[in-house]
């Protein structure tokens, strides 16, 4: 079977077109298999009658038939731009022909872009007389004009290398999805906006309204709306680095930080805060599944955050010894004596298992760069919420409260109870802003210190 993926000098454009059963036979469009998905759909390609022998119909009817093949395909995979927009996978493969060509071979496909804008233009209603493909468009051959410049490769779509750019980083696989959510942020905005969403038209200008739209006025925190410009910001600059762009417009754009003196500690702008003893004892008396109850005393008799508890494993607890071995910061990783108040429950989840084996088994990997607490950090909230335990200020961006108040709460009770701050830093895995080292203390008397300190914090009682 001949498969024609491109143009051949001479055979006229047969790019995704095959004759099967030989010359003079029906017309199919054809599509590659990825080498990845041809063990889930058993083929090296999928095919789709044109049912037409003439070359001219099967030319125009191609598209579409693509388009249906690649959906299928997409359902195998996460599904990528090319598989919803049929003229946009034809400009597509126009334009990787395009910048491989001579100039002989340009001026020839030129003639066969500017035919096919022709057809889309008419197609959206246009008329031959004022069909300009290159001029400023008018609502009609809008269309056909980024047509012809995705073709020419005269503009590029802007997320055209976001994965070549993501898969050279060294991002955490949930900062590529933000960063991702926030590229299709802007391609939504551009849409609505009537804005071509390319690189070459995404200026400071483009870039400034986006974030005024999107952002300011819209009224996003400050800390989400510049994660995202930051997002785009290092795209671009990886643009710049790899390919020459110029002109990173998303430079600058951050918004303003603000200022702590105009912060109300206890307003809706205010840092979030720990629970109250009260809190701590409606949540720890409610009724809560097994494996919460046991995160939830373990976080407020440690400190630990609550990934931290999702990673532990067997191993981790020996010895009245919570070994931290994986966390956010190297200053994380760190033991912590285990409360006498948690280590029957410790006995009972380690009992006979193999060390390497987690001590909550039945937490779920979500894909998250192995975090395996999104889901129960999602059951909390609506827990504490159906309890009561929750302060959203009118303005704030979420409840003031949530798992990681434990953490504040084991902070608050141990310093209240007169132990050093750096001590209780080096429990709850921060790097000390004291200026007191443990340089004069001995392994042992550390693990003292460290013991008393954990000692004292006590659950309210029930």
């Amino acid at each position: 079977m001949s498969v024609i993926l491109r143009a051949e000098k001479g055979g006229g454009d047969r790019r995704y077109l095959t004759q099967p059963r030989g010359e003079g036979t029906t017309w199919y469009a054809v599509a590659e298999v990825p080498r990845t998905l041809r063990r889930a759909l058993g083929k090296k390609r999928l095919l789709k009658s044109l049912e037409t022998t003439d070359l001219r119909v099967a030319r125009i009817a191609r598209w579409n038939a693509v388009a249906d093949l690649k959906s299928e395909i997409a359902k195998h995979r996460t599904p990528g731009r090319e598989d919803q927009d049929p003229l946009l996978l034809e400009a597509m493969a126009f334009r990787e022909e395009f910048v491989r060509a001579d100039a002989a071979r340009r001026n020839d496909l030129m003639y066969q872009i500017t035919d096919r804008a022709e057809e889309i233009d008419l197609a959206a209603g246009g008329s031959r007389d004022d069909y300009r493909p290159f001029e400023e468009p008018r609502a009609a051959t809008k269309e056909a004009t980024e047509f012809v410049q995705l073709a020419s490769a005269k503009v590029t779509p802007a997320d055209l290398y976001i994965e070549r750019w993501l898969a050279a980083s060294t991002y955490s696989e949930r900062t590529k999805a933000d960063a991702r959510t926030a590229l299709e942020q802007f391609k939504d905005w551009c849409t609505k906006a009537s804005q071509g969403f390319f690189i070459e038209t995404t200026t400071d200008r483009v870039a400034a309204d986006f974030r005024d739209e999107a952002f300011v006025k819209a009224g996003v925190h400050f800390k989400t709306a510049n994660k995202k410009l930051s997002a785009l910001r290092q795209y671009w600059t990886w643009l710049e680095k790899s390919f020459g762009v110029k002109s990173n417009p998303w430079m600058r754009k951050s918004l303003p930080k603000a200022k702590a003196h105009r912060i109300a500690p206890d307003g809706p702008m205010g840092p979030e805060r720990p629970f109250t003893d009260d809190e701590v004892r409606i949540l720890l008396g409610g009724p809560a599944d097994t494996d919460m109850a046991n995160a939830m005393r373990i976080s407020a008799l440690s400190g630990m955050r609550l990934d931290e508890i999702g990673q532990l494993r067997v191993g981790d607890c020996r010895e009245n010894i919570f070994s931290v071995t994986r966390s956010k910061s190297a200053a994380g990783v760190r033991t912590i004596p285990i409360h006498s108040a948690l280590r029957p429950m410790i006995a009972k989840l380690v009992g006979r298992r193999d060390a390497a084996a987690f001590l909550f088994p039945d937490f779920q990997d979500t894909g998250w760069d192995g975090n395996r607490t999104m889901a129960l950090s999602k059951r909390f909230t609506y827990y504490r919420k159906k309890l009561g335990v929750h302060d959203k200020r009118p303005g704030a961006r979420r409840s003031k409260v949530n798992f990681h108040s434990f953490r504040r709460w084991f902070a608050t009770k141990a310093e209240d109870a007169g132990h050093r701050e750096n001590v209780v830093a080096d429990i709850m895995g921060h790097e000390s802003q004291v200026g007191i080292t443990f340089g004069l203390y001995s392994n042992a008397q550390l693990k003292q210190l460290k013991k008393a300190c954990v000692e004292a914090v006590k659950l309210p009682a029930l």
